[in-house]
C-alpha cells in the first residue's frame, strides 16, 4: 500500500471520485468493509487506508461504466492529474 498522506489520498479519491466511482462498489470491492474498519478504529489513519484501497480499486476495476465512462488508459491519457495519481499511489509504469 503507497505511503501517501490522509490528506493526500482524500484529494485523490475525490478527484477520480468526481469523474466517476469506480465500477461495481457494493459487488466485488465489497465497500462495507471498509465501513465495519472505519467504526472498529474511527482514526485517520484507517480512513488514509480506506482511501487508497479505493483508489487502487479504481485503477484496478476502472470507472463505472453505466454512464459510458472511458476506460483508466484512455482517462490517464488526456488528464494529467490522474497519470499523477496513478504514479503517486505506485499504480502505473511511468
Amino acid at each position: 500500500m503507497s505511503r501517501v498522506s490522509y490528506e493526500q489520498a482524500r484529494a485523490d479519491h475525490e478527484y477520480l471520485w468526481a469523474i466517476a466511482p469506480a465500477d461495481d462498489m457494493t459487488g466485488r470491492y465489497v465497500d462495507q468493509n471498509d465501513l465495519r474498519e472505519l467504526l472498529h478504529n474511527p482514526t485517520r489513519s484507517t480512513a488514509r487506508d480506506c482511501y487508497v484501497r479505493q483508489i487502487e480499486y479504481w485503477f484496478f476495476q476502472g470507472p463505472e461504466t453505466g454512464m459510458g465512462h472511458a476506460s483508466v488508459s484512455e482517462i490517464m491519457a488526456t488528464d494529467q492529474k490522474v497519470a499523477e495519481i496513478a504514479r503517486r499511489h505506485r499504480l502505473s509504469d511511468e
